[in-house]
């Protein structure tokens, strides 16, 4: 399925979702404690006044009139781009009735590698997928069960023994899955309030589902959401243990402490605690929304994150937007990764430059760390810092048994290596928090969809600078995302077929130096 859409979040929760301009690379954490409070203050003016003459962030008196009786309504923000997915929700059968839902699924991923070498070799899989889902209402309560079946197989296209083959792609993976409880939970739902407690599939932005495989991501534990306004919403998760998207077993470990196939393993820890999130959203009208999440990984880090999205002037056909985003995150508990410190301060301004064409430029922006470092080696200097990867200068020798240390990216445990977190320069093969990395990030993207919806098409390219006290790392990466989706919806089974393409070539300072990714999806929803 795809980053952008996909059939449902079982647990049944609302969805949520240039080139590089002149900016000084030392913006410091001083300076980005500053600006991100005075960006979400303005935007979080009361709702009444947004109808008044106010100022905008310069200073410069702006109208919003109110419309008339009858006049036209503001269009809704459009969806930030992420890396993320944003799945709608699947409704709640009839009481005492039980629905039958579920995906076919076929994949056709290739890599291209400009060099090759033994660790850099073409990689290629195919793969299909099945994935039936039942939901029964217990009859006269508010309570009902929901149970998700996963297998996949290549059917030997892949093969004798895909898992053991460098030059099988095994992110898809190129080997069979079998995960007979994907999701197997009990959930209480009223109009107000929803518990779910057992294996789901979570779409939160730094635990999402991570579908960009045949498989998504499943989490197991407690999630739950409970409306205290009309405009406001408070969200708490317990996880205990997670399945990723090529593994068929719950595991209370994460991408940075376990190894699994296609991630890059930082410090092994067979046991990890799990993870709390709290989350606020604050939605008042269709033209302001404001998030606040703050996650403890424990042992790992805490990650406090915050998103305002606020339109411009949505009575316009150009319906422009802007959105913030803020990240901040530090080491804690027994640091099984290492030190971390992250500010990370991300921009997205987007507008409607034509009929059906969304035209978007994001940043995103973290300062370099540096620590001074008695050790007798570069590996013994940089063993207690989460350091970046890729290529990302992390150690220098600057004296006798002394190093200076860089680091600063982010630790995300349910995200790293696979594309998906929240960032709104994230790419489909990388993105900063991807290579653990502090920097800057500039990103422009246009977005084309049919006026009767059954083609979506996205171009959109990406720079990062990596480049640090220690070394130079420039990267870009272009991508090409299409979608077309076959006959409407009508009443019975068929719930939607489409074909995805998705070409991301990547040129980089380290071997293999450029490649490109080439992803071939097609979908029978039912």
């Amino acid at each position: 399925m795809g980053d952008f859409t996909v059939l449902g979040d079982r647990a049944n929760r609302p969805a949520e979702p240039a080139r590089s301009f002149s900016l000084e690379a030392s913006l410091n954490t001083r300076l980005l404690r500053s600006v991100v409070p005075a960006i979400f203050a303005a935007l979080c003016m009361p709702a009444g006044a947004l109808a008044q003459a106010t100022t905008n962030l310069l200073g410069i008196p702006v109208t919003h009139p109110s419309p008339a009786p009858g006049a036209k309504k503001p269009a809704p923000l459009p969806d930030t781009f992420s890396g993320q997915s944003h799945p709608a929700p699947t409704p709640t059968p009839l009481s005492g009735h039980l629905s039958v839902s579920g995906r076919f699924r076929g994949y056709d991923f290739q890599r291209l590698n400009r060099v090759q070498n033994a660790s850099n070799p073409n990689r290629h899989s195919i793969e299909f997928g099945v994935e039936p889902h039942l939901d029964y209402h217990i009859a006269d309560t508010p309570l009902n069960v929901g149970y998700t079946y996963f297998g996949a197989t290549p059917f030997g296209f892949n093969g004798p023994n895909p898992s053991a083959n460098g030059k099988v792609d095994n992110t898809l993976p190129g080997f069979p899955l079998n995960s007979p409880m994907h999701e197997l939970y009990l959930q209480y739902k009223d109009s107000n309030n929803f518990v779910t407690i057992g294996n789901q599939e979570l779409n939160y932005p730094w635990t999402p589902n991570s579908d960009s495989r045949i498989m998504p991501e499943s989490y197991q534990g407690i999630d739950s959401t409970f409306k205290l306004l009309d405009s406001l919403s408070f969200s708490a998760t317990r996880i205990i243990a997670f399945e990723h998207r090529n593994s068929s077993n719950f595991e209370s470990n994460t991408l940075l402490t376990a190894p699994y196939a296609g991630a890059s393993l930082d410090h092994y820890h067979p046991f990890t605690p799990g993870t709390l999130r709290l989350g606020l959203n604050f939605h008042p009208s269709n033209r302001f929304v404001l998030s606040a999440e703050d996650y403890q990984y424990y042992n790992i880090a805490n990650l406090a994150y915050a998103e305002g999205k606020y339109g411009l002037s949505p009575y316009s056909a150009a319906n422009p937007y802007l959105a913030v985003q803020y990240v901040a995150e530090n080491s804690l508990g027994t640091n099984q990764v290492g030190r971390i410190d992250n500010h990370t301060i991300g921009a997205q301004l987007g507008v409607n430059v034509a009929k059906g064409l969304l035209f978007a430029a994001s940043t995103d922006i973290a300062p370099w760390e540096y620590a001074y470092v008695h050790a007798s080696s570069a590996t013994a200097a940089t063993s207690k810092y989460f350091v970046g990867g890729g290529g990302t200068g992390s150690s220098e020798m600057v004296g006798p048994d002394l190093y200076k240390v860089a680091y600063g990216g982010i630790a995300s445990p349910y995200t790293d290596s696979l594309g998906t977190d929240p960032l709104y320069t994230t790419q489909i093969t990388q993105g900063m928090a991807d290579r653990r990395s502090a920097g800057n990030s500039y990103k422009a993207a246009l977005v084309y969809t049919t006026p009767n919806k059954q083609l979506k098409l996205i171009a959109d390219e990406a720079w990062f600078q990596y480049s640090n006290d220690i070394a130079r790392n420039l990267t870009s990466e272009f991508n090409v995302d299409g979608t077309y989706y076959f006959n409407k919806v009508r009443p019975g089974p068929y719930k939607g077929f489409f074909v995805r393409v998705r070409i991301a070539p990547r040129t980089q300072p380290t071997l293999p130096y450029n490649f490109e990714y080439q992803r071939f999806i097609t979908e029978y929803d039912f």
